[in-house]
């Protein structure tokens, strides 16, 4: 039972990071359609995510560092709810 929930977590921050990794590219791209659908859909699963670290940090113009901030934190909860899992509580 607990390799499978450190499957499931595995699995689930690698797609989180996947998305994050995407939606930081596609920010980059001046022309996107942000109305497409798979890029409205990867902004509503990453977007909330981020929300919270863009209310920390102050803005710095154009750049948004919210998404490395949030990724170093959401790696530090992954990492402990890993090592809780494998080790017992």
């Amino acid at each position: 039972m607990t390799a499978m929930l450190v499957d499931l977590l595995d699995l689930a921050y690698n797609v989180w990071s996947l998305l994050l990794l995407v939606w930081v590219v596609m920010s980059w791209i001046p022309n996107m359609d942000r109305s497409h659908p798979l890029v409205n859909g990867i902004s509503r699963l990453v977007e909330p995510a981020l929300a919270p670290f863009r209310k920390l940090v102050p803005g710095m113009g154009p750049i948004d560092i919210s998404p490395l901030i949030a990724m170093a934190a959401y790696q530090v909860i992954y990492q402990v709810l890993r090592r809780l899992l494998t080790t017992g509580f």
